[in-house]
């Protein structure tokens, strides 16, 4: 049973002076979008449906003063406010109007808001209250208006007491417990007309007496068990949460104990490099001569020639004065005084062109001295080398240290003392876990023996009482008044348990499907609170706080779509802004959940919100695009309009 909102009239609300918005409701495509920019009236939009429906508790009497239209053209002092809203479910039709008329007393004016009218398929309800309820409970008015701004306020819900009670009324949870005291006041009022019932034998008094008492046992020992196994959870709970921490703890040993390996294989890199700085320091002690060692190549050559060059120039030397002191003619003709005095001359010039003696061989040995360092040369060919390997060790010992560096930061206050105390908690919460449970079990016995001897007690009482036709029949009437409230009683625990098992999963299914980190967590988990946690895929149940806005922001959605979803009675979802801390891929992803909603979806959205490929992916789902425009002659006013382009 979908509840729909087919119609908003509103007149002289706020920026509206008047104005009708019909929806087409289609039997497949649910959503609506109303476009407006910020501070055209989108909210107030939202705020008139609930004004419409919980008056004063939306907005106060002195506050709606200044909800009444101001616009150029209005001139009157006195003016008459109104909302109205029709809704339709099943085929019946629900019409609700509010009015407020601001009187002027003087120079002052007030406000006067009456009563809302209710209509049911054209029939007037007197108590409009109780049918508004009915149909819309204003404790549930947070899960089917949400506002996207106020996303802070969505992660903390749950955590209220009024919260709790809405949804447990959205899930029918307060009519069982109504039909429970119903039928426990019932089994009372029998019980009282059995205990003064006329023919009521003392044996049978005394057996009803312990009856009683044994009954009275029976429920206090199942108040312990209740509680024990409340303990029970919260004690699993924390003794989770220490091993967890043990585990924690055990990986920082592993992290100190890689610490130690580290510094140990540190320590050997560094003599390795120390060794070899010594080997290049060596070599720089002579780093001049492979480095000049193209220019102690050209010297030995240079000196190899000249060397040749000074033999040369001795060996002919000596033939010339060879040839002038033989007496014999060597060409067949003696020597001419010009010839002798020629020959003179080029000696002389010979001789002025040599070097002395001793010069030449230090000029020998020098040369010989070079060619030795060139032959020594080979012995630093492998320098780069050397080099390489330095620069390979530098760059591995300073990743050793950056990674120290990190598992130093990771296990900051890590230290033997607080791991013992892990331990002793996990070792201590391990027993109390095992200690209730031992009580629990010990309970469960006992109930057990007190039950089998309740039933043995009432069969005597049964026995007794059917000695008298009044005591019999009121025996009879008793017997099955107590059934009924244990079934009643079943029917209560299964119907919670059911729900928030419904409601945990839905909601689960809702985030995965929204959350833009699906592969790193497991689910929602909804206490029987109702307080919401975000169980990762490591076991780590994650509190809303620390999430980011948008993904706060797709919880609160995936809660409050998930617990509509399970609900007999779905209502209309109106999102206001709902996208504004939402990320690309958060936007995308709730947009494609949208269409796979049982209600009613309207959307109050910026252009920036619903950016044409998102809103393309809405049309096939979509039956109304309107868009809130500025009128032109006054720009405090504003009107709703059919989008042609869509």
């Amino acid at each position: 049973m979908t509840l729909r909102l087919k119609q908003i009239r509103l007149t002289n609300w706020k920026c509206y002076p008047s104005q009708n918005i019909t929806f087409n409701l289609h039997p497949d495509r649910k959503i609506q979008i109303i476009f407006g920019n910020n501070g055209h009236g989108k909210t107030s939009l939202m705020t008139a449906i609930l004004w419409c429906l919980y008056g004063g508790d939306i907005v106060s009497k002195e506050t709606l003063k200044t909800y009444f239209y101001r616009g150029k053209d209005d001139s009157s002092p006195a003016k008459e406010m109104r909302v109205e809203l029709n809704f339709t479910r099943n085929e019946k039709n629900y019409f609700i109007s509010r009015t407020a008329k601001l009187k002027v007393n003087g120079s002052t004016s007030y406000p006067s808001v009456e009563e809302a009218l209710f209509y049911e398929d054209g029939t007037m309800r007197s108590n409009s209250r109780e049918y508004i309820e009915a149909l819309l409970p204003k404790s549930i008015r947070d899960f089917f208006c949400f506002d996207g701004l106020k996303i802070e306020q969505y992660t903390q819900i749950t955590q209220t007491k009024e919260a709790k009670e809405a949804i447990e009324k959205v899930l029918g949870i307060p009519e069982l417990r109504n039909l429970r005291d119903d039928t426990e006041k019932a089994l009372q009022e029998l019980e009282n007309r059995f205990n003064k019932a006329e023919g009521t034998s003392q044996a049978l008094k005394d057996k009803r007496k312990q009856l009683r008492e044994l009954e009275g046992d029976i429920e206090l020992k199942k108040g312990q068990l209740k509680n024990a196994k409340d303990e029970e959870k919260n004690a699993k709970i924390i003794h989770h949460d220490a091993q967890e921490k043990a585990a924690q703890i055990e990986g920082l040993r592993e992290k100190q104990e890689e610490i130690h390996n580290l510094e140990k294989k540190r320590i050997g890199l560094q003599t390795q490099l120390n060794n070899l700085q010594k080997s290049i320091d060596s070599w720089l002690k002579k780093a001049s001569i492979p480095l000049l060692i193209n220019f102690v190549q050209e010297m030995a050559d240079d000196l190899q020639v000249t060397s040749l060059k000074s033999t040369y120039k001795t060996n002919s030397t000596a033939v010339l004065k060879a040839i002038l002191d033989d007496e014999s003619c060597l060409c067949g003709r003696c020597l001419d005084q010009n010839s002798r005095d020629f020959i003179l001359q080029q000696i002389a010039e010979l001789e002025s062109l040599e070097v002395d003696n001793a010069t030449r061989i230090e000029k020998d040995q020098l040369r010989i001295y070079l060619q030795g360092i060139i032959r020594d040369n080979a012995k630093f060919s492998n320098y780069s080398q050397l080099l390489l390997q330095r620069d390979r060790l530098e760059e591995e010992i300073e990743e050793i240290n950056q990674h120290i560096k990190q598992l130093k930061q990771e296990t900051t206050g890590t230290n033997q003392e607080s791991a013992n105390e892990i331990w002793r908690k996990v070792g201590e919460s391990g027993k109390n876990v095992e200690m209730i449970q031992e009580k629990i079990e010990r309970l469960q016995k006992e109930i057990e023996i007190k039950e089998k001897q309740l039933e043995h007690l009432r069969k005597e009482v049964e026995i007794l009482a059917s000695e008298n036709k009044t005591t019999l029949m009121l025996s009879n009437q008793v017997k099955m008044a107590r059934g009924l409230k244990n079934a009643t009683n079943e029917l209560i625990e299964w119907n919670i348990d059911n729900s928030q098992k419904m409601i945990n999963q839905v909601t689960s299914d809702r985030y995965l499907q929204v959350t833009n980190k699906p592969e790193e967590y497991r689910g929602v988990e909804i206490t029987p609170e109702y307080t919401l946690g975000i169980r990762t895929l490591t076991g780590k149940l994650l509190n809303p706080d620390v999430l980011s806005a948008g993904e706060k922001e797709a919880l609160a959605f995936a809660f409050i779509t998930g617990l509509n979803q399970i609900t007999d009675n779905c209502v209309p979802l109106i999102m206001d802004t709902p996208f504004g801390n939402l990320d690309e891929e958060h936007r995308e992803n709730i947009i494609n959940s949208l269409s796979n909603l049982n209600s009613q979806v309207v959307i109050l959205a910026t252009d920036r919100d619903l950016p044409d490929r998102l809103l393309n992916l809405l049309l096939p789902y979509t039956t109304d695009i309107l868009k809130i425009h500025r009128l032109a002659a006054d720009e405090d006013a504003s009107v709703i309009e059919v989008m042609e382009s869509y």
